[in-house]
């Protein structure tokens, strides 16, 4: 995917404004500028169906359903990415509302400045570290040193303990790391859809490859399953600029 020059501008000022230069920077910054309506949900009162009635009277069932859908289809889906990184760049960013797939899409424009290659935006799918009706989540990954790395921008706040079912903190998770995810956090026998075509993502060694990219469905975007973001990585400074005596070990 081309990307437009004014969005990488913007990330290349985040990135410096911010001193930003791994995974691990990328996942604690972006909570800064996007809130996941569903690992903060009280932040917009956006709280599932299920859960408003778990939790509130059945007379205000109404309000919080209604709240949930106008977040959902109105007002995130008129939030911009280039929206997202410019708030980056405030003293105080407002926090602007989000689910997984803007937090991953954002995820990769930077980290794509970082470090060049490709970074994949794998979308649809279920993992084992968060309570998925359906495949709904979306994540991100990157070939590193000989394999495929996976992490996850959106896990920042709550997840859930697969042994037990029990919601917890990320960092309490055992085992458990947003920036780089091990596999048995994230595959099982449902992560990828089965009807009416059987979905396969293939690695072989730093490559990754998505059976459904394009995608096979009628009336979907080609990248609706699976994106790969191309960027040219940022210049490195001259250590040795500004005409100063410089040695370099």
């Amino acid at each position: 995917m081309s990307v437009d020059r004014n969005v990488v501008s913007l990330v290349d000022a985040v990135i410096e404004k911010h001193s930003t230069g791994s995974i691990e920077d990328v996942i604690q910054l972006l909570p800064k500028s996007m809130c996941h309506v569903l690992q903060e949900p009280s932040v917009f009162g956006t709280y599932q169906p299920n859960i408003v009635r778990l939790m509130y009277p059945e007379r205000e069932w109404c309000i919080y359903d209604e709240r949930y859908r106008e977040i959902r289809d109105k007002v995130i889906p008129a939030i911009t990415e280039h929206s997202y990184i410019e708030n980056l760049l405030l003293d105080e960013p407002v926090r602007l509302p989000c689910f997984c797939s803007q937090m991953a899409n954002v995820a990769a424009l930077i980290i794509g400045r970082l470090f060049g290659g490709e970074v994949y935006i794998l979308r649809n799918i279920y993992v084992n570290y968060l309570y998925l009706p359906e495949r709904w989540h979306s994540i991100n990954a990157v070939p590193e040193n000989g394999r495929i790395r996976y992490f996850d921008a959106s896990a920042y706040a709550q997840v859930i303990n697969p042994k037990n079912q029990r919601i917890t903190r990320p960092e309490k998770l055992e085992g458990f790391d947003a920036a780089d995810v091990r596999r048995d956090f994230i595959v099982s026998e449902r992560w990828l859809q089965e009807h009416p075509y059987r979905r396969e993502l293939i690695e072989r060694g730093s490559f990754l490859r998505d059976t459904f990219y394009p995608s096979p469905l009628a009336g979907t975007r080609d990248d609706e399953f699976f994106q790969v973001i191309r960027i040219e990585p940022r210049q490195k400074r001259n250590p040795c600029s500004g005409g100063k005596p410089c040695v370099v070990a």
